[in-house]
């Protein structure tokens, strides 16, 4: 007879949470709710008659997201890289409908919508631009360290910061400080991403008297 052969079993990619991660955005929702509450409560029983009306409706797009978090979590994030230049290049297309055709608020246009849809392409761009950056860092590897790395980075950065920074300052400040921090943790020799804190400060000086003139 035959001998069997062992069943080689096939290992598994190990999933877990970042449980002080969950926490703290678990944490930050419900203060957020509360916040929402605590300064929407007398307007909400004057206009619906429920001083939670607001904070329930916060509340269901949070449990919304809560959902869609965890089926994102249960997905291999390396399926992601496939669309990062897509969606790199859709936040440009984006940000430019936003600024032609956007709803106007306050003098600014930051939200595209269609009837009672809208949403704020700068959300979007900050998801595309890390999954961007994420498959730029990998595929450079130890180039990463080199000055031709870093300008890749700030290249890819700058332009779509800036674009963002026209119609929401706050925003741009934080799409560039999410490349400085992907490129601190990326790089080795540490001097380099401070090259990218140099380019915002010089950056967003221009863009502020532009941002406040308009």
């Amino acid at each position: 007879m035959a001998e069997k052969r062992p069943v080689v079993k096939k290992n598994r990619p190990r999933r877990f949470y970042d449980y002080s991660l969950l926490f703290t955005v678990i944490f930050l929702s419900v203060f957020g709710l509360i916040m929402i509450y605590s300064s929407s409560s007398y307007a909400a029983q004057l206009k619906f008659g429920n001083a939670s009306f607001f904070m329930m409706k916060q509340a269901k797009i949070a449990l919304g997201g809560f959902i869609l978090m965890i089926i994102i979590s249960k997905m291999d994030y390396h399926w992601y890289g496939k669309f990062a230049v897509f969606a790199y290049v859709l936040s440009y297309i984006l940000m430019i409908a936003v600024s032609l055709f956007g709803k106007k608020f306050n003098g600014k246009r930051r939200w595209l919508g269609v009837g009672s849809l809208t949403f704020q392409p700068t959300e979007f761009v900050k998801i595309a631009l890390i999954v961007m950056l994420a498959v730029m860092i990998v595929q450079m590897g130890k180039n990463i360290n080199t000055k031709n790395g870093v300008a890749l980075i700030i290249v890819t950065t700058i332009p779509i910061a800036g674009i963002v920074a026209a119609n929401n300052l706050s925003s741009g400040i934080i799409i560039v400080g999410i490349a400085f921090v992907m490129l601190f943790v990326a790089c080795k020799k540490k001097k380099w991403p401070f090259c990218l804190r140099i380019c915002r400060s010089r950056a967003f000086g221009v863009c502020r008297p532009h941002c406040h003139g308009s």
